[in-house]
């Protein structure tokens, strides 16, 4: 009866095991097409606000960056209502997902208002004195690598490394239009390729 009941519960973590790893390979595959739409997004963002800031100036031209997250996130969530529609389960890993990168856009929203509507309000002055696109970049990376330990993939993670630490610190190192190229090779490094790379080899 004792062997009966060790069996159980070893074939129990079996179980256990197996559908956990069932459920990283089936949000592994689906984690491609994110990375690549957002990938996508956030080159052609930081090109034509690269662009339009080297042209006329003016630094204004950064709240594009609020048009491209609204389309993003608007896209997102017509894909999870087409997902529950088709009956495509969520399971833990997705929802572990789906919560890492809703951290990583409230963040990312918050900086700027916090960056420079806030804290020139409170204190009278700009005083935050430090590149807005150097601290989203290290998040992006961050919420990247987090993302690839998790999948257990090897070029997300070395992605979100890479792009996290080289463009925070080509970003401070470069700033004005050009840490907006530095963005867009961010974006190619940390989002688009990986997502190419689980595409294919889904």
């Amino acid at each position: 009866m004792e062997n009966n009941t060790e069996m159980t519960a070893e074939r129990s973590l079996e179980i256990i095991k197996k559908q956990i790893e069932l459920s990283r390979i089936s949000t592994e595959k689906n984690a491609g097409l994110p990375m690549i739409i957002w990938g996508l997004l956030v080159c052609i963002t930081s090109l034509l606000v690269g662009h339009l800031w080297n042209t006329t100036g003016n630094a204004a031209w950064n709240f594009l960056w609020f048009i491209m997250a609204l389309i993003g996130w608007g896209w997102t969530i017509w894909i999870n209502k087409k997902e529950k529609q088709s009956h495509v389960p969520l399971t833990l890993l997705s929802n572990v997902m789906n919560n890492i990168w809703f951290s990583f856009g409230i963040f990312a929203s918050v900086l700027p208002i916090i960056m420079f509507v806030i804290a020139p309000l409170c204190f009278g002055s700009f005083v935050l004195d430090c590149s807005y696109t150097a601290l989203v970049i290290l998040l992006l990376g961050v919420a990247t690598t987090i993302t690839g330990l998790i999948l257990k993939n090897g070029w997300i993670t070395t992605g979100g490394i890479v792009g996290g630490v080289a463009g925070f610190i080509l970003a401070l190192l470069f700033p004005g239009p050009y840490e907006m190229l530095v963005m867009a090779g961010v974006g190619v490094i940390t989002l688009l390729v990986p997502g190419i790379i689980i595409n294919r080899r889904k």
